[in-house]
């Protein structure tokens, strides 16, 4: 009985489950303090108004964590969509590369497959909100390919430093040696995928629609790109900070001035507020 909420307080961690955790203690205080106040008190109505008040905050754990998973899986689906386009573009440079070689210089199955396996999107996983923006797009691929694959592996390669860093961080308590050098990695894959999305003002249909589509694209990517390198930045100012300047410091210059925000928590499931307009040409 009340296995959602036992699990929440005695297995569960992260900042979500913490969240949870409190917005579930305020429902269970209130119940409690509202039928106190205004309901005649005995020890039988205080043992039944516990219980009451634990199954409604064990019921409303329930349909958070069914809302997560649900999102969960929907993030997953659109996961596996983006690495299906990624792989399909590899397949598709094998295929044109093996008809412009002569017989017996094709790559073999074997080679193939570790070429694939190079390519997956082994760090997009770390950021939903991209996830989601970057399949909402995923028609631009039919009128550039290859730009919209160099997105992807681009933006990949950025989360992929973020979750390396991180994860040096809370390996050995402090940050790589050179963190400085993959903060300015970090910035020039975020120019080259900004440039990307550029890029598809060229291809695309000569519309008005269409170029409004483009321009809006690029403003949402280069917010969601930037919380990344934010996050990069951070620990680079950190790390300068816990070892001090010395001679080998290297200084990267990060302009922070990035498009206005309308929304801090932006939704990354599409809804009807989305700037991003559906895609239906």
């Amino acid at each position: 009985m009340f296995e959602e909420i036992r699990d929440l307080f005695l297995i569960e961690h992260g900042s979500f489950a913490k969240f949870l955790q409190f917005k579930t203690l305020i429902i269970v205080i209130v119940i409690l303090v509202f039928f106190n106040t205004f309901f005649e008190k005995s020890y039988g109505f205080v043992i039944i108004l516990l219980v009451f008040a634990i199954y409604i905050a064990n019921q409303y754990v329930i349909i958070r964590n069914n809302k997560t998973q649900d999102f969960n899986r929907i993030t997953m689906m659109k996961l596996s969509q983006l690495q299906k386009k990624s792989l399909d573009y590899i397949t598709d440079q094998i295929r044109l590369m093996n008809s412009q070689v002569s017989k017996g210089g094709s790559l073999s199955q074997k080679d193939i497959d570790k070429l694939h396996k190079r390519h997956e999107l082994s760090s997009l996983y770390v950021d939903a909100n991209l996830i989601h923006f970057l399949f909402s797009v995923i028609k631009l691929y039919d009128y550039n390919p290859g730009e919209y694959y160099s997105l992807l592996q681009g933006t990949n390669n950025i989360l992929k430093i973020k979750s390396d860093i991180d994860t040096f961080y809370e390996s050995n308590g402090e940050y790589p040696e050179n963190t400085s050098e993959l903060l300015q990695s970090a910035l020039e894959l975020k120019q080259k995928t900004i440039n990307n999305m550029h890029n598809f003002i060229y291809t695309v249909p000569k519309m008005n629609i269409m170029y409004n589509y483009i321009n809006d694209s690029i403003e949402r990517y280069s917010i969601l790109i930037s919380r990344v390198t934010d996050d990069i930045y951070k620990s680079y100012k950190k790390n300068i900070n816990q070892k001090g300047i010395n001679s080998s410091t290297k200084f990267v210059n990060y302009n922070t001035t990035k498009h206005f925000d309308e929304m801090d928590n932006y939704s990354s499931i599409p809804t009807s507020e989305s700037k991003i307009i559906n895609f239906y040409i």
